[in-house]
């Protein structure tokens, strides 16, 4: 034989063996595009609306951090009177016509250990047509410095320093709320995914049974036409033919409404999109120990670190509040310096060199003698702080209860796959052996019609228990607060 054909035969083998592989390759994946449970979490962490909205829950809470230390702010003021007046008097040395320009500016700071210092200049021209004013026009410039001193409730600005601490604690705490939020939104589209892959194993394996019924239908329509079958028997294949067929068709049906709402939950409107998924939902089962995943919930939990928070906070309060107890005392001291001549600049001149000055210091006391709101906020504080403390408790238990059965839950679905698995290769082994015994004329289509169905139904509930296993996962995570930080590792 020459080597040209030769060279042609393998070209013709080589040719039939593609076109198998081609058509033995689905149909659906023409032209699709295959996604993993990595590329799901990035879509959804990027397009999910639930999670947006809970970006900007955290977003707008961070602001009130400003509005805590608004009370450090700077303020200015200024304010311009002109004032002419032509009033009647009793006495006529008091002039019948006199005019008044005031101008003032003003800044006032308050710092954080409770000090607030005002600094106000002020310029006064007045003209009268009077004749006992010794300068007219004169003008009188005086400058003002005072301070304000807390020096109980609000001792070196505690209470303004607490208030933002109790701010910042409220905002972790928001920040923790809005990560929950995110992660649990996180989950859906993950358990989203696994029930797409999972319709669409469902999908494959009817198809696969189709393709089984199809043949032994096909060797039922050899065998009836050599007498060797009698036609009950074939007209039971080709029932079993058109049942497989329902069954794919309603397996499609619930492979693309699974695919829909992925799609939905990844913010995607192009239903159109043929996506598969690349990912088997077959996966290495473990045992999961409750004590050391307990140990990593308590310190991931997200909840149990806001009531840990929210007690911090409210200690904070209760100090406050015990604290408002107290009398309210203020220190008040002032110094002003002025001068007053004809014009504004020698005015303010008399204001730098001459020593026209005035001072004070005052203390003021403001105290309810019957302190009965202050009473009713402190007695609510203490009893606050007390049922934060049984609510920390509570939390405590509501993890290890969640996390224990969760535990249980992926733990037993986990000898229940290994169990399926035997049960799935015994009942395949039944239907093999049952085939062969159809060769030698000594099987029936009742037999073999139930064992297909035998093989169907135990494949289907292994492929259940793998999706169920894939879920349990996912809660586990999930409980514990470690799904989002195998996927986020940045700042919210």
């Amino acid at each position: 034989m020459g080597r040209k054909k030769i060279f042609k035969i393998f070209l013709v083998h080589l040719f039939l063996l593609v076109g198998n592989l081609f058509l033995s390759y689905p149909h659906d994946a023409v032209d699709s595009i295959y996604v993993s449970i990595l590329d799901i979490t990035k879509l959804a962490l990027k397009n999910n609306l639930d999670i947006q909205i809970a970006k900007f829950d955290a977003y707008i809470e961070r602001n009130s951090l400003l509005e805590a230390e608004s009370i450090f702010d700077t303020f200015f003021n200024a304010q311009i009177d002109y004032t002419k007046n032509k009033l009647d008097t009793a006495s006529v040395l008091l002039g019948t016509t006199s005019l008044t320009n005031d101008y003032s500016l003003g800044i006032t700071k308050k710092n954080p250990f409770g000090t607030t210092l005002t600094l106000n200049a002020y310029n006064r021209r007045i003209w009268s047509n009077s004749s006992f004013y010794s300068l007219n026009p004169n003008t009188e410039a005086n400058v003002e410095i005072s301070l304000a001193q807390s020096l109980v409730k609000n001792f070196f600005g505690f209470s303004d320093r607490a208030n933002i601490k109790i701010t910042k604690i409220n905002i972790a705490n928001s920040d923790f709320s809005s990560l929950d939020s995110i992660e649990f939104s996180l989950s859906i589209v993950q358990k989203a995914y696994w029930e797409f892959v999972f319709r669409y194993k469902q999908w494959q394996i009817k198809k696969d049974m189709l393709k089984e019924a199809q043949n032994l239908y096909e060797i039922y329509k050899r065998k009836i036409k050599i007498g060797l079958v009698e036609k009950p028997d074939l007209l039971a294949a080709e029932a079993n033919v058109l049942l497989r067929k329902n069954d794919v068709l309603n397996a499609e049906m619930l492979f693309k409404e699974a695919k829909n709402n992925l799609l939905y939950l990844l913010n995607i409107t192009d239903v159109d999109k043929n996506i598969l998924p690349l990912d088997s939902l077959d996966t290495t089962t473990e045992n999961f120990n409750l004590y050391e995943q307990l140990k990593v919930a308590i310190n991931k939990r997200r909840d149990y670190k806001i009531i840990k928070n929210q007690i911090s906070a409210s200690h904070l309060d209760m100090v406050l509040k015990r604290n408002a107890l107290w009398p309210e005392v203020d220190l008040n001291v002032s110094f002003i310096k002025n001068g007053i001549d004809l014009n504004y600049k020698d005015a303010w001149r008399e204001v730098s060199s001459e020593s026209n000055y005035s001072w004070s210091v005052g203390v003021k006391v403001n105290f309810p003698l019957e302190r009965r709101k202050e009473k009713a906020d402190y007695n609510k504080a203490k009893l606050n702080e007390a049922k934060l403390l049984l609510l920390l408790k509570k939390t405590e238990r509501i993890i290890f209860k969640e996390i224990n059965d969760s535990i249980t839950e992926v733990n037993i679905l986990a000898s229940r796959i290994k169990t399926l698995r035997n049960i799935v290769e015994l009942q395949k082994r039944k239907l093999s052996a049952e085939e062969t015994r159809l060769r030698y004329g000594r099987s029936s289509s009742d037999i073999l019609i139930r064992y297909q169905n035998d093989v169907l139904n135990s494949r289907l509930l292994l492929t259940e228990m793998l999706f169920s296993y894939r879920i349990a996962l996912v809660e586990l995570a999930r409980k514990k607060n470690t799904l989002l930080s195998q996927y986020w590792k940045g700042e919210l």
